[in-house]
């Protein structure tokens, strides 16, 4: 897989990827409640966060040129965003993805801290890649989240 920064051209393109996988974050299966989410997602909300020196989205690109995966970190600590298209779940991207900004935040001055709001869904993978939960599950604007952490070991 390709991995390439977003620029602002992919605003529209991120927004519709985190359209694809709201069915894993809502608590409910219509979407009420999570109106300031959706409000976050929009072609519009994405373009004022590429814009922000805050975070770093990454795309990820399959050897049919598609985009299956998006990633973004906020003050290179915090996994903002993870999605990978449902069509490629469990395929490996996700892993990929976070290696490439792990490794991206360690050269940039992250001192081996992590955090993320995990979905219900994403629990598990974040636990393959270390993270731990920091509180029981937290219900806010109509999702379900774990707050987690990834401490890593000082070399």
């Amino acid at each position: 897989m390709l991995i390439r920064p977003a620029v602002l051209e992919d605003a529209e393109v991120l927004s519709h990827l985190v359209h694809r996988v709201i069915s894993y974050l809502t608590i409910h299966a219509d979407g009420r409640e999570a109106e300031p989410f959706f409000a976050s997602i929009t072609p519009a909300a994405m373009a004022e966060r590429l814009q922000s020196s805050q975070f770093r989205y990454w795309l990820g690109i399959d050897d049919h040129q598609k985009i299956v995966g998006a990633i973004g970190i906020r003050d290179n600590a915090h996994l903002y965003h993870l999605f990978v298209d449902p069509q490629h779940h469990q395929q490996g991207y996700g892993t990929q993805l976070w290696q490439y900004v792990k490794t991206y935040a360690l050269a940039n001055g992250n001192p081996g801290i992590f955090t993320v709001n995990s979905s219900l869904f994403a629990e598990k993978m974040y636990r393959k890649f270390g993270f731990v939960p920091t509180a029981e599950k937290q219900e806010m604007h109509g999702l379900a989240f774990i707050p987690m952490t990834l401490k890593m070991a000082a070399e």
